[in-house]
């Protein structure tokens, strides 16, 4: 079993991983394209609306999907009852939202709100067809039907959102891309998979699942209002365009977090989910996970952190150039932002929501305090609040899991230092090599091959455990093809 379930690990991992990383290089491309026909202020209108639909939308699922995934013995009449009450929530959702605009719009003082909140708010429900899907594909380790399904709806989002943007239709062209993905996505995904919902529905059911479900989406409410919040207080304390700088120097860093990170945790919790029982391998299991994934993504954050003067404005163009110190500090945030994730992975699979919940009634009172002191003083020095709260965060989530499964934070971080020295090192060196020419162009050629060659240098030279892994990995993967 042990065998069977880390070949089909690896192999989600590499269908993950395809799908996250093309599906992120195509956003990418998209972003930067829309970047330049369109205005921050636009950015920063779809993000508000944005921010507000994904707080109430977590209320639609009620995490009842990933209730799936976690029970060991879920049959045909669980998944039904999850349909079932998933659809009927986003309807009630979506009426909320679409009488809710006007006052949204009118907080926010700006009209337009309205029908942009009402119209993006239509992914809800389109949406919440495809749920028990993911949870059916999630749990069979299929993930392959998931690289298919995203990029079609990727695909076709993208093009129509150019073509939107290049004919002036300004945030309209942003909202376009959400809903077309969603609908594409959820089509392809009911297409490839075999799962059809059938006329059943049970009480009984639907208690047992929500009773692990609600914990998650309480404490899920509770994080992702407090994260957000942020971004309500900049938008309406400074201005559309301030929020834009926020959300596009966090863009970038967030996707390449997610190419690698949210590839691992997708995996982890199935994978975790089936040995639930076995704490050993469980925890074997989160310190390869968070080696592995810190030594690629350390050195990638850090590296980016040193060359956001030059990637800013080089991608977006120098109106963006204010995103800059917003990407560095979100670049370090989003290191440990890795670390605290696996370790919530961790607690999801086994079952322990009530913790992540207790939790939440801890972390958030610290974030609110933090947020009353940096809002009025920028939204730079709320971006730096904001990594100071993970760093606590981390503590609690850590010490919560290391009673679980015994790997306590100063394991971690002794497994992870390795790697975050020798990023540290690179960054740094890579940093003074921006010196070498005013060229913006130039130097960024020069500063990425730089950058991988000091890196991949220290690692051969030390024999970082970590490189050595992943060399072994690829050698093994290559003789077997």
């Amino acid at each position: 079993m042990e065998d069977d379930l880390k070949q089909k690990t690896i192999t989600g991992f590499f269908w993950q991983f395809s799908q996250k990383f093309l599906g992120q290089a195509l956003h990418f491309i998209v972003t930067v394209i829309l970047a330049r026909l369109l205005m921050p202020e636009d950015y920063g209108i779809v993000a508000l609306v944005g921010m507000f639909n994904v707080l109430v939308g977590i209320f639609i699922n009620g995490s009842m999907d990933v209730a799936l995934v976690q029970k060991k013995n879920a049959d045909e009449l669980d998944y039904n009852t999850v349909f079932y009450s998933s659809l009927c929530m986003s309807f009630v959702i979506y009426s909320i939202v679409f009488f809710s605009a006007p006052y949204f719009a009118q907080l926010y003082r700006n009209d337009i709100i309205t029908p942009i909140m009402r119209v993006s708010a239509l992914a809800m429900p389109i949406g919440a067809f495809s749920m028990v899907q993911n949870a059916t594909v999630s749990r069979q380790m299929e993930f392959k039907r998931f690289f298919y399904a995203t990029l079609s709806g990727q695909i076709l989002a993208a093009t129509v959102a150019i073509i939107m943007a290049y004919n002036k239709y300004g945030p309209w062209a942003l909202v376009a891309q959400s809903i077309i993905s969603t609908t594409t996505n959820t089509i392809v995904l009911f297409h490839l998979n075999n799962w059809r919902p059938k006329w059943m529905f049970s009480w009984e059911r639907f208690k047992g699942l929500f009773s692990y479900a609600w914990k998650r989406t309480a404490a899920g409410f509770m994080g992702t209002f407090c994260n957000q919040l942020k971004g309500y207080l900049i938008g309406y304390k400074y201005t559309a365009a301030d929020l834009a700088y926020f959300n596009r120097g966090e863009g970038l860093p967030e996707m390449l977090k997610n190419n690698i990170s949210g590839t691992i945790d997708s995996v982890l919790l199935p994978a975790f989910s089936k040995i639930q029982d076995d704490v050993d391998f469980v925890k074997r299991g989160v310190r390869r996970s968070i080696k592995t994934s810190s030594f690629i993504v350390f050195p990638v954050l850090v590296g980016l952190a040193a060359t956001a003067g030059n990637v800013v404005p080089i991608l977006y163009s120098a109106k963006w150039s204010p995103a800059v110190p917003f990407m560095q500090i979100a670049c370090a945030t989003l290191c440990v932002i890795l670390l605290n994730n696996t370790n919530l992975q961790t607690l999801y699979a086994l079952g322990r929501t009530d913790i992540v919940l207790k939790q939440e009634f801890i972390k958030k009172p610290v974030m609110l305090f933090i947020l009353a002191i940096t809002v009025p003083i920028s939204p730079l020095a709320i971006s730096f609040g904001i990594f100071f709260h993970h760093i606590h965060e981390l503590f609690w989530t850590c010490r919560a899991s290391s009673k679980l499964i015994h790997y306590s934070l100063k394991e971690q971080l002794n497994d992870v230092r390795p790697g975050l020295i020798a990023a540290i090192v690179m960054g740094l060196l890579v940093s003074l090599s921006d010196h070498i020419t005013e060229n913006p162009y130039l130097s960024l050629l020069v500063q990425i091959p730089f950058g991988v060659i000091v890196y991949w240098t220290i690692s051969h030279v030390f024999k970082l455990e970590s490189y050595l892994y992943v060399k072994d990995f690829v050698k093994v993967k290559i003789h077997r093809k």
